[in-house]
């Protein structure tokens, strides 16, 4: 059993295949598609007192940071900690001035879409066909992607006091 996990910190990292893709590719079903973004974008370590428990990638246009990827390891999933870990992601963005922190996931991918809307992302739009190109076929619950959902949450002091969800 994990214990509780109180604080969480975000580290930069350079990528390691072995450290890292496994937890990525739990994420993008495509190592080829993430090589892109890996190249884009910064790859933080989601961390506790007792080591990286997941990772991040963090894409940043003007004052928008999107998540291209984000997993935590399966012994950390379901207690809270991937609310805390948008919490951190939010909170590192908001002080390097971003006003909007936003995120995609597969059209099939229904937990994932009900957990961003608990956090407080709201409904951004549709990029239709996403996934129709992608490098390999992504079946989630038994029905395949073809659309990313995108969700976006201001990073303003208001926001974070009025996110959807359970506190």
């Amino acid at each position: 059993m994990i214990g509780v996990v109180t604080d969480i910190s975000l580290v930069p990292a350079r990528f390691d295949r072995e450290r890292h893709l496994p937890l990525l590719l739990e994420a993008d079903d495509s190592e080829q598609h993430m090589r892109v973004y890996l190249d884009r974008g910064q790859l933080l370590e989601i961390c506790s007192a007792g080591g990286m428990f997941g990772v991040t990638v963090l894409v940043r246009d003007a004052d928008e940071v999107e998540i291209w990827n984000i997993a935590l390891s399966e012994g950390y999933r379901g207690r809270g900690l991937g609310r805390a870990a948008i919490g951190a992601i939010a909170d590192r963005c908001r002080r390097d001035g971003a006003s909007r922190l936003t995120v995609g996931t597969s059209d099939c991918s229904l937990g994932t879409i009900a957990f961003y809307r608990k956090v407080g992302f709201r409904f951004a739009g549709v990029r239709q066909g996403y996934f129709d190109t992608y490098p390999v076929a992504v079946v989630e619950n038994g029905i395949r992607a073809r659309d990313m959902v995108m969700f976006q949450m201001p990073l303003t002091t208001s926001s974070m006091s009025n996110r959807d969800g359970n506190p």
